[in-house]
């Protein structure tokens, strides 16, 4: 059993990001919501603003529930812990896993990976910030069903294919 966790600064960051980024979005939405009744246009202003505290809520609403900061994981299984705002320990098997995208897989090494658990209907994902990032990836690769590594790996050929068009 491996343990793979974030450090310090990304696990503050990926938790707790979205709170500083709304408070100074709100203070320019508040403002500009005081100036819509002196001067039409900052109407705009206000709607962009609270668009924007709405995407990037919503994106951390879906990290607090898909991303665990704690990994375990053997050659058998993953364990999933510490969860935002939540106790639940998930454990996935890897012979269990239905399919693997995101991150390296669609061709954006910086966007996070997402792990299907087709017998429990599960999803869990993990940035590549994760300690240990490729170790982590190779012991998942290493264990999947061949059917979808092949099918990862073909992806992957074409994808780097595509780029050099």
């Amino acid at each position: 059993m491996e343990t793979f966790k974030y450090s310090f600064f990304a696990k503050v960051i990926y938790r707790y990001g979205n709170v500083i980024a709304t408070l100074f979005l709100a203070v320019h939405f508040f403002t500009s919501f005081l100036m819509m009744f002196d001067k039409w246009y900052f109407v705009l202003f206000a709607l962009i603003n609270g668009f924007f505290i709405f995407l990037i809520n919503k994106y951390f609403i879906k990290t607090y529930k898909l991303f665990p900061f704690k990994i375990i994981a053997d050659n058998e299984k993953i364990i999933c812990c510490d969860f935002l705002f939540s106790k639940k320990e998930i454990v996935i098997y890897h012979s269990d896993i239905e399919s693997i995208s995101g991150g390296i897989f669609s061709g954006y090494p910086t966007r996070p990976i997402y792990i299907h658990d087709g017998k429990q209907n599960i999803v869990i994902g993990f940035y590549s910030h994760v300690g240990k990032f490729q170790k982590l990836v190779t012991l998942i690769l290493k264990n999947i069903p061949q059917h979808l590594y092949d099918h990862l790996l073909n992806n992957m050929k074409e994808l780097r294919i595509e780029r050099k068009k």
